[in-house]
């Protein structure tokens, strides 16, 4: 039987369920892991302020990857592990960015960033429960507090057509620098080059002492393949497209059916 000591989950699609909302049973199924002493880490490309809300409604305590691994923090929130973006790389992206149809985010270690407020503010208010700041973002770099770093730009459409289209012509210009990759058929984020969730799952295994043998990896987009190649059991999400749950060890069901606390269940 799988020994495990280590839970990395996604949030989106996998833990929330497609209403946002975390179930009662999903709930006592991370507290019970945790009961029996293995680690939950919330990995995602949230910030890290949207992750300790959701630790608080969860009620428990624990390590962070935040921004698809380029920010891994302890249950103290020290950093573990940080992978910026320069902020002349920032720059270019968002120079580019602007002669697009793309909306587009700056995500720092403290806050995230917009043009002006909109729909996508919104959105990503709903999303993160945090609140943005506004700022002309073709100067931001230079006007960041002290302390205060690029992790990722994010940018955003509607059509799907477009953002296919525009992700190629990303991985044209910043491709061999960056890394680039789709999150959702709406989101297109942008890191520092080589760095996925994977980084995450390595970071915690070396700090906590854990064999990555025994981490359980659970999520439902291309984003968490990465995360899958670095955990001892993959497990996908129903919801997540074929491509991805064939990197994956095992499949539960969808975030509509409880499928997180299923194959958390699975392993106590």
């Amino acid at each position: 039987m799988f020994e495990c000591k280590l839970i990395c989950t996604d949030i989106d699609g996998t833990l929330l369920d497609p209403n946002h909302q975390i179930s009662t049973r999903t709930k006592e199924a991370i507290r019970r892991a945790r009961r029996k002493g293995i680690i939950v880490a919330l990995v995602s490309g949230r910030i890290s302020g949207s992750l300790t809300l959701i630790q608080e409604e969860l009620g428990i305590t624990g390590p962070l990857g935040c921004f698809n691994g380029s920010l891994v923090l302890d249950e103290d929130g020290k950093e573990l592990e940080a992978h910026t973006i320069s902020k002349d790389q920032c720059m270019q992206v968002l120079s580019y960015l602007g002669q697009t149809e793309l909306e587009y985010f700056v995500f720092t270690n403290e806050s995230w960033y917009m043009n002006e407020m909109n729909a996508w503010y919104d959105v990503e208010v709903r999303a993160s429960r945090t609140q943005g700041r506004i700022a002309t973002l073709n100067s931001l770099c230079d006007s960041l507090g002290k302390g205060e770093r690029p992790f990722k730009v994010l940018a955003m459409h509607d059509e799907s057509e477009y953002m296919k289209e525009q992700e190629k012509e990303l991985q044209t210009r910043f491709g061999s620098s960056l890394n680039i990759f789709s999150s959702s058929p709406r989101y297109i984020e942008i890191l520092a080059r080589g760095v996925d969730k994977g980084h995450a799952v390595r970071s915690l295994c070396e700090s906590y002492g854990v064999n990555p043998g025994t981490v359980m990896a659970v999520g439902d987009y291309y984003n968490d393949i990465g995360m899958f190649r670095a955990a001892g059991y993959a497990v996908a999400m129903a919801n997540a497209p074929q491509e991805v749950r064939s990197h994956a060890h095992a499949c539960t069901a969808s975030n509509s059916e409880d499928g997180l606390a299923l194959a958390i269940e699975a392993v106590l």
